[in-house]
C-alpha cells in the first residue's frame, strides 16, 4: 500500500511516503506561515523521486493535532482535499505520537510534549512493549503532568520546548530535545493504523482546548 504522510502541527511541516509500511521518502521542512502553499510542491517533490504519481496513492495519513492551530488547519485541510478528490480514505494521527514514533524501538515510555499556554501544555504517555497509549493525548498544567510522570518513573520525555517548562527538566526523567517529527513516520504510521481510516469528510482536529482570543501564536 502506497501512503502519503502530512503533518503541520508543529513549527515544523513534514511530509512522506511509505509503501507497505517502508519509509521512502520524506521532507521536514520549517515553513511557517506558508505550509499551504507549499505541500502541493512537497508532495509533488516526494512523489517525482520515488517515480510515483498521485494517482499512485492508495490512503493518506495526516496529524490532526494538538499543535498550532493554523497548521492543524492547513493541514487538514489539504490531506483531506486531496484525498476526497483521490476517493481515498484518511488516517487520522495523533501529532504527539508522530513526534516520538521513531524512537519506540528505543525506549519503553516515551511522553512527548508540546508547548499550549502559559504553565500548560500537551502530553501524553505511550508505552512502546505494548504498543500502547498509556495517558491519552491531554491539555494539562505542568504540576498535572509532574503528578502523573511520578507513576512512571522510566519514563523519556521528548520535546522541542522543554525550555518552557523548569519542573519537567528537573524531573529527573531523561529528556530528549527534538525541533521536528519525521513525514517518514507519518506515513509508516499510516499503514500500522489503516484500520482506522475514515471518509476525508470525517477528519476532525483534535485542539484539545479552546483558541486563545486573537491571531495564533506561531
Amino acid at each position: 500500500m502506497k501512503i502519503l504522510g502530512i503533518n503541520c502541527t508543529g513549527r515544523w511541516t513534514n511530509a512522506g511516503l511509505a509503501i507497505n509500511g517502508n519509509i521512502i521518502g520524506e521532507r521536514n521542512l520549517e515553513l511557517g506561515r506558508r505550509q499551504s502553499e507549499e505541500l502541493p510542491l512537497l508532495t509533488a517533490d516526494l512523489l517525482d523521486e520515488a517515480g510515483m504519481t498521485l494517482s499512485d496513492l492508495e490512503l493518506i495519513a495526516v496529524g490532526t493535532g494538538p499543535g498550532y492551530y493554523t497548521g492543524i488547519r492547513a493541514g487538514i485541510a489539504y490531506g483531506a482535499a486531496l484525498a476526497e478528490a483521490l476517493l481515498l480514505p484518511v488516517v487520522p494521527l495523533s501529532s504527539l505520537e508522530i513526534f516520538i514514533w521513531d524512537l519506540k524501538e528505543r525506549y519503553d515510555c516515551l511522553v512527548p510534549v508540546f508547548k499550549a499556554k502559559r504553565t500548560h501544555c500537551y502530553a501524553a504517555v505511550y508505552d512502546s512493549r505494548k504498543g500502547a497509549t498509556s495517558v491519552s493525548p491531554a491539555f494539562v498544567s505542568e504540576e498535572a503532568l509532574l503528578g502523573t510522570l511520578k507513576k512512571y518513573p522510566d519514563a523519556v520525555i521528548v520535546s522541542p520546548d522543554i525550555a518552557q517548562y523548569g519542573g519537567l527538566r528537573e524531573s529527573g526523567c531523561q529528556v530528549i530535545e527534538r525541533e521536528s517529527a519525521s513525514g517518514g513516520a507519518c506515513a509508516q504510521m499510516g499503514w500500522i493504523y489503516a484500520a482506522k481510516a475514515v471518509s476525508p469528510r470525517e477528519v476532525r482536529a483534535q485542539y484539545l482546548r479552546e483558541p486563545d482570543i486573537g491571531p495564533t501564536d506561531r
